[in-house]
C-alpha cells in the first residue's frame, strides 16, 4: 500500500511537471532585416546566449524562439555578410517578447574573421599580420572546383598556387611570398580541422617526372569552409621550424545551432580538354599530338545532412568525383565520407570531433622524362619515327594504378569555467594516416619494345602516420578600465611515421597471370622506415589599450628528433615575435570606417634533414659475397637550425562601407641555411656530402588587395575585387658553392634569384679566317637567363546576385616577370627536328661565306644550336607571363518559382549550375600548350621545366542541386 502511494504521488509529480514548466516559459519572435535596404533576411541565425537555444529566420525574415524560461537574456543575431547584433530581452511567464534586428553590412573585408595564429581569431580590421582569407562555403556555392589549388588561385596576395601537371591528383606547388629557406620543401604547413596533414608527394613507382600527387588532391573543396593563410614568420613564428614557409588553415563546413534539419543533393556532369594545342611551326609532328589528347569525362554526387538538436550539431556528408584525364589511360576517382559534430554537455564545455575518409584511386600515363611516354613518342617521333615503327598500343598498354586509404580525425575540447571568468583552455588532437597501393604492370607481350625480359610487375605498399596534439590555455582579463589583457601558454606535440615495402619481379611469362609472385626472377625488393618526433611551448601575451591599440609578444621554443646531436641547448631554438596594431579610423572623416596600422616582427627556422646531424649513418647493401653495411650518409654533428626573420608593415583601410584597401610591405632575410660541402679526400668519405651552416638569402615584397561593392540593394548586388603583389630575392652567401636542379637549368646561387635559369649565352657565330661558319660564341661565363618564379602576380574577380536567385562568379589571374624552359623543343632540336634550324642550315650553304648576308644567317644559325650540358639555353627559354580567366560559375535557384507554380515550399532550394575552369589564357608562350607546368612534379630545385609534360585541363561541369 505504501509502495502503491508513492508511486502515485510520484506519476501525479511527473505529470504536473511540464505543467509547472510551461507555466514558467514564455516566447522570444522578431524579424530581422538589412539595415541599409529594410530587405529581410531568411537565414538569420538568432541565438539565446545564456541558453543555447536558437532558429533561423524564415523566407520573410521572421523567427521565433519558444520555451525559453522566464529571466532576462541576450539575444544575438548573426548573418553571413553582416555584422552581428546583440539585444538584452525580458521574458516574462507566458508571453511573447518581441525583438527585431536591422544588420549593418560588413565594411568589405575588413570584418570577416581571420585567424592570425595558433587558434587567435581577429577581425581583418583588428588584425596585427597580413593574413589571407577564402571563403570557400560561398564560393562552392556558385562554382564547382576540381581541386583545392583552384580555391586560391588569383585570390591569395602574395601566394602563388600552381598544379605541376594535367594529371588527375597531380602535386601542387605553393609559393608563399617565394619562399626563401633552403633546407625546408618549400610547402606551407597545412592544418585541416587542427590537424596537421602531410602534404609531401607519397612514394611511387616513376611514370617521369611526377610523383604520385598531393594530399590536398584527395580533399573535396565543396566540403571546405574556409582557409586562412598565415604567410611570413611574423605570423608563423609560434609554429616553430613548421612554419617557416608559411601555414594553411582549413576548416571544413559543419551544422549550426538553431538549425533545422536539411538534406542537399548535387548531381555534376561535365567534361575536360586540352586548353591549347601545340604549335605547328614548332612541332613536327603537332597534328598527332593535338588529336591524341581527348575529351575526358566527370561525373560527381554529393549528399550531406545537417542539422542540430537540443544541445548539439552536426553535418555529414558524402561525395564522389570520377575525372578522365585529357590523355588517354589517365583518370581519378575521389570518395569522401565526413562527419562533423559538436556538442556542449554544459555552457562552458564543447566537444567537436570531425572526420574524414577518402577512398581514392588513380591511373597515372606514362608521360614526362620517359621514353615509354607517348607524348614524348609522338612529340620526337619525328624524323626516326619512334612512335609509328613501334607498335603504338604498347605505350598505352604499361598500366599504373594507385590505391589512397586516408583518415583524417580531429577532436577539440574546450573548457570556460564559470568559477574562472576569461579562462579559456583548449585541447586538440588529430591523426592523419594513409596507407597507399601502386601496382605498375609490363605486359610481356611487348617485351620487345620495352627491351625487357618478359612481363614485369611492380607492387608498392605505403604507410603514412601524422599525429598531433594542441594544448592551449587562455586567459582574457582587465589591468584596469582602459587596459585589457590576454595570456596564452600552449604547447603542440607531433610524429610522424613513414613505412614503405615494394618488389619487382619479371619473367611473368603471360599476361594472364598478375601475381608478382609469378615472376620466376626477383629484380629488386627493399623498403623504408623512418620515425620523427618534435615538440613546442608557446607563450604570448597581448595588451589592448583603450579598445584601440594593441601590442603582442610571443615566443617558441621547439624540439626535434633532428637535432639529437649538436647545439640543442642553444637559443637557436627559440624563435620570438612581436606585433602591435593601432586603430585610428575614429580620428579621420566619418567617410573612413576603419583604418587599421599594423607591424611585426617574428622569426622561424628550418630544420636540417633526417640524419645530417649524425656524424655517420650506415646503411645496408646484400651482393654475391653477402650482406652487410656501407656509408650511406655523412652529416655534422655541429649543425644548427636555418633562421628566418621577417618584419612585415601595413595598413587595411575601410571606406563608406563598400571599399576596402588593404597594404602590406616585407623584408626577410634567412642566416645559417644548410649547404652541402664535398669532404677532404683524407676524410675516406669518397663521393658523400657533408652540411655545412653558410647560406644567407634575403627579400622583400609588398601585396595589395582591393575590394568593391558597387551595387547592393533588396534584389541586386554587384562586387569586384583584385589583387596585386611583387616581390625580390636575392642569394647572398652559399659558401661558393651552387646548388642545381634537373639539366643544370635551374640553380641557387651566390648574387642570383632562387632557382634562377644559368647558363652560357649565345653571344653569336664564329667564324674562321676565310669567313666560313665554326659554332656558336659563348660567353666566357655562366649568366643569368631568367627566372622561373613571377616577379608580379595577382588576379581580380567579380561576383553579383540578381533577383536574390541568380548568383555569378569569376575569378581571373596573372603572373608577370618570368620564364619557362622547353626540354622539349630543345631534344627535337637534338635530334635534328628544328625547322627553322633546318631551314637556316640549308639557307647557310646556299650562302657565299664572309658576305655580310652570310654573317647574318649564321648569327641566327648559332642561336638554335642545343648546345650540351649547360650550354645555349637562351633559346629554348621564353618569357611565361600569363593572364588566365581561373574559374566561372552561374547559378540560379528555382525554388521560389516551383514553389509559386505548384502553390507549395517543398523544396529548401533547387539549383542550376554551369561552371568552367582555365577557360581562356593569353600568353606569349608558345614553346608548349601550358606556361605553368613542371616537368618534375611540385618540389625540388627544378621549376618552370616543360619537358614532355601534359597540360592542365579545361573543364566545365553542369550541375543540378535539391535541398530539402
Amino acid at each position: 500500500m505504501r509502495k502503491l502511494l508513492i508511486t502515485l504521488i510520484t506519476g501525479s509529480a511527473l505529470l504536473l511537471l511540464p505543467n509547472l514548466a510551461w507555466a514558467q516559459q514564455g516566447t522570444i519572435a522578431g524579424t530581422i532585416t538589412d539595415q541599409e535596404t529594410g530587405e529581410s533576411l531568411p537565414g538569420a541565425t538568432v541565438r539565446v546566449l545564456e541558453e543555447g537555444m536558437g532558429a533561423a529566420t524564415d523566407a520573410e525574415g521572421s523567427f521565433r524562439i519558444t520555451g525559453v524560461p522566464t529571466g532576462e537574456y541576450t539575444v544575438e543575431a548573426s548573418f553571413v555578410g553582416y555584422n552581428a547584433r546583440q539585444r538584452t530581452v525580458t521574458v516574462s511567464e507566458g508571453e511573447t517578447a518581441t525583438v527585431n534586428f536591422q544588420l549593418q553590412p560588413r565594411t568589405q573585408e575588413l570584418e570577416e574573421v581571420v585567424v592570425t595564429g595558433f587558434g587567435r581569431e581577429q577581425t581583418r580590421g583588428e588584425a596585427s599580420v597580413s593574413v589571407s582569407n577564402i571563403d570557400a562555403g560561398e564560393l562552392t556555392e556558385t562554382t564547382e572546383y576540381e581541386n583545392v589549388s583552384d580555391l586560391l588561385q588569383g585570390r591569395t596576395p602574395g601566394v602563388t598556387v600552381r598544379r605541376s601537371s594535367g594529371n588527375v591528383g597531380a602535386g601542387l606547388r605553393f609559393d608563399v611570398r617565394g619562399g626563401v629557406s633552403l633546407n625546408s620543401d618549400g610547402q606551407p604547413l597545412i592544418f585541416i580541422d587542427g590537424t596537421r596533414i602531410n602534404q609531401e608527394p607519397a612514394t611511387g613507382f616513376n611514370v617521369g617526372g611526377q610523383p604520385t600527387g598531393s594530399p590536398l588532391a584527395d580533399l573535396d573543396p565543396s566540403n571546405i569552409e574556409s582557409i586562412n593563410v598565415l604567410k611570413g614568420p611574423s605570423a608563423t613564428s609560434l609554429y616553430g621550424t613548421d612554419g617557416t614557409d608559411g601555414v594553411v588553415l582549413i576548416e571544413t563546413k559543419s551544422g549550426q545551432q538553431g538549425q533545422d534539419l536539411e538534406v542537399t543533393y548535387q548531381g555534376t556532369l561535365g567534361a575536360t580538354e586540352k586548353q591549347n594545342g601545340y604549335n605547328k611551326d614548332i612541332y613536327p609532328t603537332a597534328e598527332r599530338l593535338n588529336a591524341i589528347h581527348r575529351q575526358g569525362s566527370i561525373q560527381g554526387h554529393r549528399v550531406s545532412v545537417s542539422g542540430s538538436f537540443e544541445q548539439a550539431n552536426y553535418r555529414l556528408g558524402y561525395s564522389h568525383r570520377s575525372t578522365e584525364s585529357i590523355f588517354p589511360t589517365g583518370e581519378g576517382e575521389r570518395n569522401n565520407l565526413s562527419a562533423n559534430v559538436e556538442t556542449r554537455p554544459t555552457e562552458s564545455f564543447t566537444i567537436s570531433s570531425r572526420s574524414t575518409l577518402a577512398f581514392n584511386y588513380y591511373s597515372r600515363p606514362q608521360a614526362d622524362n620517359n621514353i615509354f611516354g607517348v607524348l614524348g613518342a609522338l612529340a620526337l617521333d619525328a624524323p626516326f619515327g619512334a612512335f609509328t615503327e613501334r607498335d603504338s598500343s604498347a605505350f598505352f598498354a604499361i598500366d599504373d594504378q594507385q590505391r589512397v586509404r586516408r583518415f583524417q580525425q580531429s577532436v577539440e575540447l574546450s573548457y570556460e569555467p564559470e568559477a574562472l571568468p576569461g579562462l579559456s583552455l583548449r585541447a586538440q588532437g588529430g591523426a592523419d594516416i594513409s596507407a597507399r597501393r601502386n601496382d605498375q604492370t609490363w605486359p610481356n607481350q611487348y617485351q620487345d619494345i620495352y627491351l625487357s625480359t618478359g612481363g614485369e610487375r611492380n607492387a608498392l605498399d605505403s604507410d603514412r602516420r601524422r599525429f598531433n596534439a594542441d594544448l592551449t590555455a587562455t586567459y582574457d582579463y582587465d589591468v584596469t578600465s582602459d587596459i585589457s589583457a590576454t595570456t596564452t601558454a600552449g604547447a603542440q606535440l607531433f610524429t610522424e611515421s613513414d613505412r614503405w615495402v615494394s618488389a619487382t619481379s619479371s619473367r611473368i611469362g603471360t599476361d594472364l597471370i598478375t601475381s608478382i609472385g609469378a615472376g620466376t626472377q626477383l629484380d629488386d625488393i627493399d623498403e623504408s622506415v623512418t620515425n620523427e618526433r618534435s615538440a613546442g611551448i608557446i607563450g604570448r601575451q597581448q595588451i589592448q589599450f583603450f579598445d584601440r591599440y594593441s601590442a603582442e609578444f610571443a615566443i617558441r621554443r621547439d624540439w626535434s628528433t633532428r637535432l639529437v646531436a649538436g647545439e640543442t641547448g642553444s637559443f637557436k631554438e627559440w624563435y620570438p615575435s612581436a606585433r602591435a596594431s593601432a586603430q585610428v579610423g575614429d580620428y579621420l572623416p566619418s567617410l573612413v570606417d576603419r583604418l587599421n596600422l599594423r607591424v611585426s616582427w617574428g622569426q622561424t627556422g628550418a630544420l636540417p634533414d633526417l640524419v645530417d646531424g649524425e656524424a655517420v649513418r650506415f646503411s645496408g647493401q646484400s651482393s654475391g659475397f653477402g650482406t652487410g653495411a656501407t656509408i650511406g650518409a655523412v652529416g655534422n654533428p655541429d649543425l644548427n637550425l636555418e633562421r628566418v626573420s621577417e618584419i612585415e608593415g601595413g595598413f587595411d583601410l575601410g571606406i563608406a562601407n563598400r571599399y576596402s584597401f588593404s597594404a602590406t610591405y616585407y623584408r626577410q632575410n634567412t642566416e645559417d641555411s644548410i649547404v652541402d660541402f664535398e669532404p677532404a679526400l683524407s676524410t675516406g668519405f669518397g663521393n658523400a656530402e657533408i652540411p655545412r651552416n653558410v647560406g644567407q638569402i634575403s627579400a622583400w615584397g609588398i601585396e595589395t588587395s582591393l575590394s568593391v561593392t558597387a551595387l547592393r540593394t533588396e534584389q541586386h548586388s554587384v562586387s569586384v575585387n583584385a589583387n596585386y603583389s611583387y616581390r625580390k630575392q636575392n642569394v647572398d652567401e652559399l659558401g661558393g658553392q651552387s646548388i642545381f636542379g634537373d639539366f643544370q637549368r635551374n640553380v641557387i646561387q651566390e648574387g642570383y634569384a632562387p632557382y634562377t635559369f644559368v647558363g652560357p649565352k649565345v653571344e653569336g657565330a664564329q667564324f674562321a679566317d676565310d669567313g666560313t661558319y665554326l659554332g656558336p660564341k659563348l660567353s666566357e661565363e655562366s649568366v643569368a637567363l631568367g627566372n622561373p618564379v613571377p616577379d608580379h602576380f595577382g588576379g581580380f574577380g567579380f561576383s553579383a546576385t540578381f533577383f536574390n536567385d541568380l548568383r555569378v562568379n569569376a575569378q581571373a589571374e596573372y603572373q608577370l616577370g618570368h620564364q619557362a624552359y622547353s626540354n622539349t623543343v630543345r631534344f627535337l632540336t637534338l635530334i635534328g627536328a628544328n625547322e627553322r634550324r633546318n631551314e637556316l642550315s640549308d639557307q647557310l650553304a646556299e650562302l657565299e661565306p664572309g658576305t655580310d648576308q652570310y654573317r647574318q644567317v649564321a648569327n641566327d644559325l648559332a642561336r638554335t644550336n642545343p648546345g650540351a650540358g649547360t650550354g645555349e639555353i637562351d633559346n629554348f627559354l621564353q618569357d611565361a607571363d600569363f593572364l588566365k580567366l581561373r574559374s566561372v560559375g552561374i547559378q540560379y535557384d528555382a525554388s521560389d518559382l516551383l514553389g509559386s507554380v505548384s502553390g507549395t515550399n517543398v523544396l529548401r532550394t533547387f539549383t542550376l549550375g554551369f561552371s568552367a575552369s582555365n577557360l581562356l589564357t593569353f600568353t606569349p608562350y608558345d614553346l608548349g600548350p601550358d606556361p605553368e607546368v613542371n616537368f618534375s612534379g611540385s618540389r625540388g630545385v627544378t621549376r618552370g621545366q616543360d619537358f614532355l609534360t601534359l597540360q592542365n585541363p579545361r573543364e566545365y561541369t553542369f550541375s543540378l542541386e535539391v535541398g530539402f
